[in-house]
């Protein structure tokens, strides 16, 4: 055989070896992928939390309040009773010794900013906010607390609770949400036009006390109509995610957003709920998206969770048949999930339920926090919102 001939026949076998590979590959993925019962699939188990996590649930109704529970065993660990309100937001401070929260006064229309002692759990201060201001966030530097709602935003000096600064903007009555962001002393607002149809995003430096620049990307007609449901901001500053929802369709119609902060443009959009809320992973590589419903709109539950992949931009069902989920709560593992509904949820073995626990790796409901009932056999407390701290 002559050496040419030779070089191309090894060269041929090679290439014949390597299709081969490829072939057999391929048919093992197609098997795989064809399995219609891919719950064999092997996941690390569970593991649990830090003895120290837990989870600090906010609650609506006749004895109302803050409640907190061991995160491995929801075993009740203390309580705060606020009835007649019911503290919708939760802030830790840096140190881990308190926190912060707003609820309702008297009359009901008009907030308080509320500092509360942990071990023992008790309310240490509070101070009476302007009309229309009902829900708070924190800034990057942990040194601001930011009361929102329909009027604009206040400030306060987070170790005084001095107040700092009122912007009136209006940023809608609708749905309002707000999102600090990670890096920057800044926080996102939504920005409505005259007709009260989300247009984008205000931006309001927290050195500067003011509004510095604007995200304009709703503009478009077939966005006529769109409303702010909520809104997040990555770890690096770099994307803002909301949701989003307007009339489009029969029984309403939510997205889920994308938008790219430096460019200002949408970069991709998703089918979610009417109302959907918003959740992110410690580590800023995962977001949650719940499926309330539609509140008074009466739009139905999809029943579904999604999880979107922040670093591959693509966004998948992790849960089906979980209907009215609400809030969302991530502890420091990036695994371990609990959830609320707006009602309670009808777990399969008739219990209702105020609180999931779910494994984000594949899905499963692993545990639950059966609701309380009174004496006659009722109950008429619900859960607001839902935090993962320590104590």
């Amino acid at each position: 055989m002559s050496k040419k001939k030779f070089f191309f026949a090894v060269k041929y076998y090679s290439f014949y070896r390597i299709c081969l590979g490829m072939i057999f590959i391929a048919v093992l993925f197609i098997i795989f992928a064809s399995c219609d019962d891919l719950e064999n699939i092997y996941v690390p188990p569970l593991q649990p939390l830090p003895e120290n996590a837990a989870i600090f649930l906010s609650i609506d109704g006749t004895k109302g309040g803050l409640r907190i529970y061991n995160a491995n065993s929801f075993q009740l660990m203390d309580s705060l009773i606020t009835t007649p309100a019911a503290p919708w937001n939760v802030e830790f401070s840096p140190e881990n010794d308190r926190l912060y929260s707003i609820w309702h006064g008297s009359p009901s229309y008009i907030h308080d900013l509320y500092e509360i002692g942990l071990k023992p759990l008790r309310i240490n201060r509070y101070i009476r906010l302007f009309p229309g201001y009902y829900a708070l966030t924190m800034n990057s530097n942990n040194n601001l607390l930011i009361a929102f709602g329909s009027k604009g935003i206040q400030v306060y000096d987070r170790t005084s609770m001095s107040f700092l600064i009122q912007d009136t903007i209006s940023i809608g009555e609708t749905n309002t949400g707000i999102a600090a962001a990670n890096i920057y002393n800044i926080v996102y607002y939504p920005m409505y036009d005259i007709n009260n149809n989300l247009i984008g995003f205000g931006i309001f430096d927290l050195d500067l006390f003011k509004t510095v620049d604007s995200i304009v990307v709703f503009k478009n007609l077939s966005y006529s109509g769109l409303a702010n449901s909520d809104i997040l901001i990555s770890k690096d500053d770099k994307y803002l995610f909301c949701t989003a929802w307007n009339w489009r369709g029969l029984g309403g119609y939510g997205s889920f957003f994308v938008i790219d902060l430096l460019k200002k443009t949408i970069i991709k959009e998703f089918e979610v709920g009417a109302f959907s809320k918003l959740t992110m992973s410690p580590d800023g590589n995962s977001i949650y998206i719940s499926d309330p419903g539609g509140y008074l709109y009466g739009f139905a539950s999809t029943g579904k969770v999604w999880k979107y992949d922040v670093k591959m931009n693509s966004n998948s069902v992790l849960i089906n048949e979980l209907y009215y989920s609400d809030k969302i709560a991530v502890a420091k593992d990036n695994r371990t999930l609990f959830i609320t509904p707006v009602v309670s949820f009808q777990m399969k073995d008739g219990n209702k339920a105020w609180v999931v626990k779910v494994d984000a790796l594949n899905g499963k409901i692993v545990d639950y926090l059966t609701v309380t009932y009174d004496s006659a056999n009722y109950f008429s407390n619900l859960p607001r919102n839902i935090k993962v701290g320590e104590y």
